[in-house]
């Protein structure tokens, strides 16, 4: 979501004049193609991404992965509801086919795109359901979920990966502020303006509850004692690395405010 967004920008300013001064002839040729590239990438890219998973099988692997986690599961598994869990996969293989890790990018195109209701529904399904059906968390949106890959890929994206089951606060801003973004469209259905409130509520609960964290780069957690626990990233033995404990982008929270209503 995020490349479409720059080719569009850039063609805006294209045809705003504002680059009018600094391309050669060259240059504003493929310029001028950047707006069909992304219509091309809006209408195309898509669904090269989808995945879909049958309830039965989700179910399963939301089970197996949440034991070795040591979490309970009955929540992500009632969060699918019986139906086919549908997400966007992170990438794509060299044979073009989805990697099923569940990202934490829409909110790219939450913050930056005009989704229609069907994609805001998907989106916010992939992401808002509990972990490990979806990405929340009672300390955070997790910015991966390895729970429907293999054993090796889980590896990968554990909650001692840099970029694994770990909460990264711009990430959670970014979200947010993309929410609000789309709650203040006009031409979405109601039960689709819902749905996005319930899941901004949902996400600045987590927001506050980790507020003492929230300039930090990243962070891991545990569940102990019938909830999850903020653990910092970097104090387990099996962490790859260790987080920034003020990490100049996690300021965003001054520009991106809680909602009022």
């Amino acid at each position: 979501a995020l490349a479409p967004a720059a080719v569009e920008a850039a063609d805006r300013l294209l045809r705003a004049g504002l680059l009018d001064a600094y391309l050669s002839p060259a240059d504003r040729v493929r310029f001028e193609e950047a707006g069909a590239m992304a219509q091309v990438w809006r209408a195309r890219a898509a669904s090269l991404f989808r995945v879909e998973i049958p309830a039965e099988a989700a179910t399963g692997q939301i089970h197996r992965y949440a034991a070795e986690l040591g979490l309970p599961s009955a929540a992500a598994v009632a969060s699918i509801d019986g139906q086919p869990l549908v997400f966007h996969a992170l990438s794509l293989r060299a044979d073009g086919s989805p990697v099923p890790i569940v990202n934490s990018d829409e909110g790219f195109d939450l913050l930056f795109g005009q989704p229609s209701a069907a994609d805001l529904d998907l989106y916010i399904g992939g992401i808002m359901r509990p972990f490990p059906a979806g990405l929340m968390t009672d300390v955070g949106l997790l910015v991966a979920n390895g729970a429907f890959v293999d054993k090796a890929m889980q590896a990968r994206f554990s909650p001692a990966a840099y970029h694994g089951a770990v909460v990264w606060s711009w990430q959670q801003a970014l979200l947010a502020a993309g929410l609000a973004r789309q709650i203040g469209r006009t031409d979405l259905p109601a039960p689709v303006r819902r749905k996005l409130q319930a899941a901004q509520t949902v996400l600045w609960r987590a927001i506050a509850a980790t507020r003492a964290v929230q300039s930090s780069e990243l962070w891991s957690w545990t569940y102990r004692d019938g909830r999850y626990q903020v653990v910092p990233f970097g104090a387990g033995k099996a962490d790859v690395d260790e987080s920034n404990a003020a990490q100049l982008w996690s300021t965003v929270y001054l520009a991106v405010q809680p909602p009022v209503r």
